[in-house]
């Protein structure tokens, strides 16, 4: 599970970059 973990951390930093830009956009839309 640790290098899982060790694995998905970039994938997790593009997610949470995504998620962050998502919600922008979405306040920017409302």
């Amino acid at each position: 599970s640790e290098a899982a973990e060790e694995l998905n951390l970039p994938l997790g930093t593009v997610k949470t970059r995504a998620r962050t830009a998502l919600k922008i956009l979405a306040k920017l839309i409302r």
